[in-house]
């Protein structure tokens, strides 16, 4: 009965540590690092990383990244209006990586 237990603990580990590769090449991922030129009052330029394996998914998630550091340290107000851009392509592996930029332009 013990040794069925330790079996049954040993297959469900080999399971979920051998579909952990596989589950982290198809995420998205984002670099959570700020990169911000600050020009003095609201004008200001920030970017963005994000990885994937759809190209467009790529592109758009480095934008929705850099929009969203740009909104972190303007605030969510209605003062400007922001505009994203890709700025670089590159490949990572299996994926595709774009890094983007966000500018706020005032009203």
């Amino acid at each position: 009965m013990c040794a069925r237990k330790i079996l049954k603990i040993f297959i469900v580990g080999l399971l979920t540590s051998g579909c952990s590769d596989v589950a982290e090449k198809f995420r998205n991922q984002y670099n959570p690092s700020r990169a911000v030129v600050d020009q003095g009052g609201s004008n200001v330029i920030s970017t963005g990383n994000a990885c994937s394996l759809d190209d467009r998914d790529a592109k758009e998630d480095a934008e929705k990244t850099a929009e969203y550091h740009l909104r972190g340290i303007l605030g969510s107000g209605s003062r400007y209006v922001i505009q994203t851009q890709a700025v670089s392509r590159y490949t990572r592996g299996d994926q595709i990586c774009y890094e983007a930029s966000a500018i706020a332009i005032p009203k």
